[in-house]
């Protein structure tokens, strides 16, 4: 006969046994919390509605409440839930405490749930006061409103239950085990393996695949925040403190929380008391979980390996990920056994383990799949765009959210999508010829292949998805293909930058020209307009030959304020003295050449001519710093023989600085030595020869060439 006792007596009975276990979570909590909020908010001198500590605060003041501000904080919220459902539990892992347990007149169930929420309380209880005196804190400080303190009550929801999901894994670890300390690392597995196992695919392509490009998270990354204990733990932390907790994590979590504890419940009615003691308290599962361990932890192992130890041969890492496996396999055996000499016993699922990652590295190693060479059927394009590296450096639009239109490239005409889709035939061709983007990225300067471009291709497909890849593409070509775009003006108003302003926002524009000094034009409102008017006319009219070909002679740039939400920088030190209604973000840039004469001619009128030279007389002095291959090469000989004995000369290890001051040398110099600004097919690469130029005024200005 089974006694009918109260949930609640077993809970006050066992929070009382777990005395050390309140007492920890209070004072951790409380030193976290209120107390870490009180030091740091003290540090703040003026916290008044109009200052910009005050809103800094309100932005960080939830995140005080579940971690997202203060990471040790959510790192103490999953070490509660581990370790408050590992001691809650730990009882069925001693045979004696087990049968005591489970010879008293109680139903397994109650055990369950009281034991279960026990654990719940010894958290739930303490962060609740916490969190009450965190707000209390930030109240004093004058910080509290209705709108701050309803996101914090979502943080606090947050922190809840990230708690759940990482406790309720736990459980699931304590039911599939018979010893605490391997109950302990099937927590670890069972909160980190699945976040693993779902970043696995996009990982793998990125390392393995040539044309691999993505924008924004990959749908893999967005899985293991909504699929995986890990993914939804950070998710909750960092949405909740942030104020936009999303509906579907929200049921993420409840669902995944209320999965595994009804898993754990099922497990622990069927528990066998000759499981205590054992690593696996149900021995049929263990090959399995073998596999399910070894497969993805090996691969994982592998890539790891790779990143720390700059591997970018994929045999290598293939040979790793296969050695891991047998390391991976025979470590779970001895955690089975705790006996060397029975570590091949069960030598099938070794093999399975070991074949499943083989056929994985294969797959990915020989491209099985073809997608590198993948590219669309014609009639299955809706749009198709194509970015080349160079653009990042020389467009620059308002909108600088990534990824959006201008970090992909605008989709071209319907009657142009063949262009673009036999550049992409071009790119799959130097590929299957051993030339990839990734030799732009991994390469020594000199690998890097000449006369080429990375180039991004995106696909829209006619059933809604979107597919992206990236070629190196001969320069060659992509001029001809551009060239002929060009022609068609809407896709040209698409590509450059000053169609895509706002006028209602431009607060002022600054030029800069061959004299390196940025100058802010004193214009108004009308005249801005007009200056736009003019370069937008140029633009259109300007020939695609010149802009890939020519090098510009300045640029404009046009300033936003911060007011409008443009470009807000991130602030590193909250509590200096940076007022936000004093910045301003400029972009993007326009680019000047000689042939925009409506542009050129109304920056005259307004007076600030563009300057396509530098006068010797307004320079004081000139540096020039030369790399040691440059002057083995003997590029700049004739200059240097030809300057006079005033020029100073300092010889370093790497470099040689050649210093003048005499007019005739600045003369001399700057007729040798130009530095240019990108073009529409330039790459744009650091070079290790520098001029630098100090100017009679006190103004400085240095550039790479």
């Amino acid at each position: 006969m089974t006694l009918k006792i109260s949930c609640i007596k077993l809970i006050r009975e066992d929070i009382r046994h777990r005395g050390w276990a309140a007492a920890l979570s209070c004072i951790a909590l409380f030193l976290l919390m209120p107390v870490y909020a009180l030091l740091y908010m003290s540090t703040f001198s003026d916290i008044t509605p109009e200052s910009f500590n005050y809103q800094y605060l309100t932005d960080f003041f939830p995140g005080l409440l579940n971690g997202g501000s203060i990471q040790i904080l959510a790192v103490g919220i999953a070490v509660l839930a581990i370790l408050f459902a590992l001691t809650g539990f730990g009882y069925i892992h001693s045979r004696e405490k087990l049968d005591l347990y489970h010879s008293l007149p109680i139903t397994r169930s109650r055990w369950f749930i009281s034991e279960y929420l026990s654990g719940l309380l010894l958290f739930l209880v303490p962060y609740l006061i916490c969190s009450g005196l965190t707000l209390a804190a930030g109240a004093s400080r004058g910080i509290m409103s209705p709108e701050l303190a309803l996101r914090c009550a979502e943080a606090v929801v947050g922190g809840i239950l990230a708690y759940l999901v990482i406790y309720s894994g736990c459980l699931l670890a304590v039911m599939l085990t018979g010893r605490t300390v391997i109950g302990l690392l099937a927590s670890v597995v069972i909160i980190v393996l699945p976040f693993i196992m779902l970043t696995l695919f996009s990982a793998l392509q990125s390392a393995f695949f040539k044309s691999y490009y993505t924008a924004g998270v990959p749908l893999a990354q967005k899985l293991a925040d909504y699929l995986s204990p890990l993914g939804t733990f950070s998710e909750l932390i960092t949405q909740s403190s942030a104020g936009h907790l999303t509906f579907s994590l929200l049921a993420s979590a409840v669902v995944m929380a209320s999965l595994l504890t009804v898993i754990s419940l099922f497990l622990y009615r069927i528990y066998p008391s000759e499981a205590a003691g054992s690593a696996i308290a149900f021995p049929v599962i263990a090959p399995v979980l073998k596999v399910i361990i070894c497969i993805p932890a090996s691969v994982f192992a592998g890539l790891m390996l790779r990143t720390l130890m700059g591997i970018t041969d994929n045999n290598l890492i293939c040979l790793i990920s296969l050695l891991a496996s047998v390391v991976v396999c025979a470590f779970i055996e001895f955690i089975y056994t705790a006996d060397l000499k029975l570590l091949l016993r069960n030598w099938r699922s070794t093999l399975v383990s070991v074949a499943g990652v083989l056929v994985i590295l294969c797959i990915f190693r020989f491209d099985l799949t073809g997608y590198d060479t993948y590219l669309p059927a014609e009639d299955r394009i809706e749009g198709i765009s194509f970015y080349p590296d160079s653009f990042s450096s020389y467009f620059s639009y308002p909108d600088t959210n990534f990824p959006s239109e201008a970090n992909l490239g605008y989709y071209v005409p319907d009657d142009e999508k063949d262009l673009v889709y036999a550049l992409a035939q071009s790119g799959i061709a130097n590929l299957e010829n051993g030339i990839t983007a990734d030799d732009f990225y991994n390469g020594q300067e000199s690998q890097i292949p000449e006369d080429s471009l990375p180039v991004v291709f995106r696909y829209r497909l006619s059933g809604g998805r979107t597919v992206l890849r990236q070629y190196a593409v001969e320069r060659e070509k992509i001029s001809e293909t551009l060239t002929q775009l060009m022609e068609d003006n809407e896709y040209r108003k698409d590509l450059f930058p000053v169609f895509h302003i706002d006028r209602n926002t431009v607060s002022a524009i600054e030029l800069s020209d061959v004299y390196g000094q940025w100058e802010k034009l004193q214009l108004n409102k009308d005249q801005i307009d007009t200056l736009l008017d003019a370069y937008e006319k140029d633009v259109m009219k300007i020939s695609a030959d010149t802009l890939i070909n020519e090098t510009p002679i300045g640029e404009l740039t046009v300033d936003f304020p911060s007011s409008e939400g443009i470009g807000e920088p991130d602030v590193i030190d909250p509590r200096s003295t940076y007022s936000s209604a004093s910045y301003t973000m400029s972009v993007p840039m326009l680019y000047l050449y000689p042939e925009y004469e409506n542009t050129l001619q109304l920056l005259e009128e307004y007076g600030h001519p563009v300057h396509t030279e530098i006068n010797p007389a307004d320079v004081a002095s000139v540096s020039l710093s030369l790399s040691r291959e440059t002057l083995e090469a003997g590029t700049y000989d004739d200059l240097i023989s030809s300057l006079s004995a005033s020029a100073e000369r300092t010889d370093y290890e790497d470099i040689s600085e050649i210093t003048v001051t005499s007019e005739e040398d600045i003369s001399l110099m700057l007729e040798t030595v130009h530095g240019y600004y990108s073009r529409i097919l330039d790459l744009g690469y650091n070079y290790t020869n520098y001029l630098d130029i100090q100017y009679r005024d006190g103004n400085f200005y240095g550039y790479s060439f």
